[in-house]
C-alpha cells in the first residue's frame, strides 16, 4: 500500500430490531438484531508521517477522550504484532455520528482502522482474522468488517448477511446520549424474549426494539420527539442509543417527513449502504 493520504467513510448503522434472548454466566446478553449499514457516517483521514517509523499513530477529532480509550488506537495496537512495515500516521476523524446514539460510531471507527492498517502495515490478515480481532474490541465491530447488513445472534457477533428493504431512512437526533452498559442494568428490561424466524424479519411489523420502552421512560429528550412525531411517521429506536428513525419506501414521503421532523429536532435523511 502506497504512503498517501487516504480518506475513508466510517459508516453508521441502525438496528432495525433488537431482542434480548437471555444472559450468559459472564454477564453478556444474548441478542437477536438486524444491522443495516448506512451511506453516511464519520470521515477518517489517514495522513502518512514517517515511512520508516515505529507504527506510531496520533489521533485528532475527539474531545476529552484519552487516546488509550479510543477504539482506533486499540485496533492499531492489536495489529502491531503482525506488521511487516513500520510507518507512522496522523489520523484525523471528522465526527458526524453522535456519541451514545446507537449508530455504532466507535465500533465503525475501530473496524475502519483495522482494515486500513492491515493493508498499510502489510499485516496480511484474512477477513476471518480481522473478524476475530474485531469481536475483542466490541460486539458491534465485526459487522463493519463484514461491510454488509446482517442478522446477528450471540452477543451480536454471530453474523448472517441479510438484505432489508429500507430505501430511505430518516434519522432523528435527541439532544442526549445513552450509556449502553447502564441501560443493560435497568431492572425493567425484558431479557427472555424468543427469537423471530429470519424470514419474518423482512417484515417491518417485526422490527421491535426491547430497549425502546425503557429509553422513552428514562430519557425525556427522546420521549419528547417520539410524542411530537409518532402520529406523523412510524418511529423506531436504534440499538441501545438515543437515535429514533423511520423508514420510507418513497423519496417524496421521506423528504416531507424530513421537513416535519426538522421543526422538532436535528434530522438527517440517509440511504442504506450498497
Amino acid at each position: 500500500m502506497d504512503m498517501v493520504t487516504t480518506r475513508l467513510l466510517s459508516p453508521a448503522k441502525i438496528n432495525l430490531m433488537l431482542r434480548i434472548i437471555g444472559q450468559r454466566a459472564d454477564g453478556y446478553h444474548l441478542l437477536q438484531t438486524c444491522f443495516q449499514l448506512l451511506d453516511w457516517g464519520d470521515e477518517i483521514t489517514f495522513n502518512p508521517v514517517k515511512t520508516d517509523g515505529s507504527n506510531h499513530i496520533e489521533i485528532t477529532g475527539f474531545d476529552d477522550l484519552d487516546v488509550k480509550d479510543n477504539l482506533i488506537y486499540q485496533a492499531a495496537e492489536m495489529l502491531k504484532p503482525w506488521a511487516q512495515l513500520n510507518s507512522d500516521w496522523l489520523i484525523k476523524v471528522d465526527k458526524q455520528i453522535p456519541l451514545g446514539a446507537g449508530l455504532g460510531g466507535g465500533s465503525s471507527n475501530a473496524a475502519t482502522a483495522l482494515k486500513f492498517f492491515n493493508q498499510a502495515w502489510q499485516c496480511d490478515l484474512s477477513v476471518f482474522d480481522l473478524l476475530a480481532l474485531a469481536a475483542k474490541l466490541g460486539a458491534d465491530v465485526p459487522v463493519f468488517i463484514l461491510e454488509q447488513s446482517t442478522l446477528a445472534g450471540g452477543i451480536g457477533d454471530v453474523l448472517t448477511p441479510m438484505k432489508f428493504d429500507t430505501p430511505h431512512i430518516l434519522l432523528l437526533f435527541p439532544d442526549c446520549h445513552i450509556n449502553t452498559a447502564e441501560l443493560f442494568q435497568t431492572p425493567d428490561l425484558v431479557r427472555d424474549q424468543s427469537t423471530i424466524k429470519s424470514i419474518s424479519l423482512q417484515q417491518p411489523s417485526f422490527w421491535i426494539n426491547d430497549f425502546m420502552p425503557v429509553v422513552l421512560l428514562q430519557f425525556s429528550q427522546v420521549d419528547y420527539i417520539y410524542q411530537r412525531l409518532k402520529t406523523k411517521m412510524n418511529l423506531r429506536l436504534s440499538g441501545s442509543g438515543s437515535t429514533l428513525f423511520a423508514v420510507f419506501n418513497e423519496l417524496n414521503s421521506a423528504q416531507r417527513a424530513h421537513k416535519i421532523a426538522e421543526e422538532v429536532c436535528m434530522a438527517r435523511l440517509v440511504q442504506p449502504q450498497l
